[in-house]
């Protein structure tokens, strides 16, 4: 059983595309709770913000795909200088771009998108690309990439040579720990910074885990990270407007069993069978989700030490029980993280995300970590993001990624201030019950 894989969501049909910011309901209830508007930018002690991407140039492969097109148009639309997409089809890029012009008709991809035939196996094809270039960053998101455990990572390989700094949208735990134990020292000795599985899920929601594991440990100083328990829910309407690649993900970590994490040991559970119902707040609501391979059961666990782990997805509707999906469910994307303990009932903190559309979403999680990277704040090294970015700078991270979110908020029973989990000084909504 391969430890852990897959992205977000499922794809069948995708017919309405929904890019709307959210807002933010005003009803509190909870022990302690704050959701904040969506923000253009966070704002925190942390020098990571978006003026990284100012005047940078950064190559996204696989970027006419629709995860690397999202990413491709958030980092326009927050402001790199030139975005060149990487891939085998020029006549499918041209189609993405015409896209993106009728999606954002106010950003300017003419001048400042661009393509580039790469073959991303190939490292001695791909060099020479980066070395024609004076490429600031190289974003990997053409997947899928389960089972690549034994394959070469061409665009790895080639940036750790040339000394580029590295994003990938790696979903599968396997390929990503062979990926960091192949190419860690070399990447240490020539100094380039590299991310992996950044996104909303794995990414996001794995700093989300460190947030409130590091704040339960700090209140608590009696507790290790062995004595926590985290869980995982994830919850996407519709195919959440994501591609085909996608698509081939969710088949493949479906034929796995899921991999929990109890007291330190790895135990498999049946993907997709026994459900429960978990609520993602006011405007998303109450949700059935069940076990699923992912792979921030792994890494929480590996990382962060904590003892328990486990991962939970579900869909609205159910899985590819209808065509035109998108049409009649829409595309919200959701995200929970709660941490307990048995060593003390009374201790709980959790943190919800949620976004009206999956695409744009996943194009704002990976551009904030393209901007944690920019900013010199990631050491050199290949690294999991929980590992890579440090406490001060989850915050700034995270509220980077939740730029287009209509749902941010705490529950617990820790006092714990808006700025210190989603690194904004907006006003929060904060009730002790």
């Amino acid at each position: 059983m391969a430890p852990v894989t897959c992205k977000l969501g499922i794809v069948i049909v995708s017919i309405a595309l929904v890019l709307v910011e959210g807002f933010a309901p005003q009803r509190v209830e909870g022990k302690f709770k704050f959701r904040t508007k969506p923000i253009e930018a966070a704002s925190s002690d942390s020098s990571i913000s978006f003026d990284a991407l100012q005047g940078k140039r950064i190559l996204v492969v696989g970027g006419s795909g629709r995860v690397g097109g999202s990413v491709v148009t958030q980092l326009v639309k927050r402001g790199a200088s030139k975005v060149t997409v990487g891939g085998t089809n020029e006549d499918r890029f041209e189609q993405s771009m015409s896209r993106w012009i009728q999606l954002f008709d106010d950003l300017e991809f003419v001048n400042t998108v661009s393509f580039e035939s790469v073959q991303r196996e190939d490292p001695a094809s791909f060099e020479k690309v980066l070395q024609a270039s004076s490429y600031d960053l190289v974003v990997h998101t053409a997947g899928p990439f389960q089972g690549k455990v034994t394959a070469r990572n061409g665009v790895l390989e080639a940036c750790v040579a040339n000394n580029v700094a590295y994003v990938d949208v790696c979903d599968d735990y396997c390929t990503a720990t062979a990926a960091k134990t192949k190419y860690q020292k070399q990447a240490q000795e020539n100094g380039v910074p590299c991310l992996l599985s950044t996104g909303c899920w794995p990414g996001v929601s794995s700093l989300m885990a460190k947030q409130l594991v590091t704040k339960v440990l700090e209140e608590n100083p009696k507790l290790s990270p062995s004595d926590l328990k985290v869980d995982f829910g994830f919850f996407t309407a519709g195919s959440g407007g994501a591609g085909a690649t996608l698509l081939v993900a969710t088949f493949l970590i479906l034929a796995e069993k899921a991999l929990m994490v109890v007291e330190g040991r790895r135990r498999p559970v049946q993907a997709m069978k026994e459900y429960k119902t978990v609520n993602f707040g006011d405007v998303i609501g109450d949700k059935e989700i069940a076990h699923l391979n992912l792979l921030e059961t792994a890494s929480v666990h590996d990382v962060l030490g904590v003892g328990s782990v486990k991962s939970l997805f579900g869909t609205a509707p159910g899985f590819w029980n209808t065509l035109l999906v998108d049409f009649f469910a829409g595309a919200t994307n959701a995200m929970r993280c709660d941490v307990t303990t048995d060593k003390d009932p009374t201790i709980s903190a959790s943190l919800l995300y949620g976004h009206e559309n999956l695409e744009p979403c996943v194009g704002e999680c990976v551009a904030a970590f393209c901007c944690a990277i920019l900013s010199g704040t990631v050491k050199p090294g290949v690294w999991f993001t929980e590992e890579a970015i440090q406490e001060g700078d989850a915050a700034a991270v995270l509220g980077l990624a939740s730029v287009g979110a209509h749902t941010k908020e705490y529950l617990g029973t820790i006092d714990i201030a808006a700025e210190e989990m989603w690194g904004t000084t907006t006003s929060p909504n904060l009730v002790n019950a």
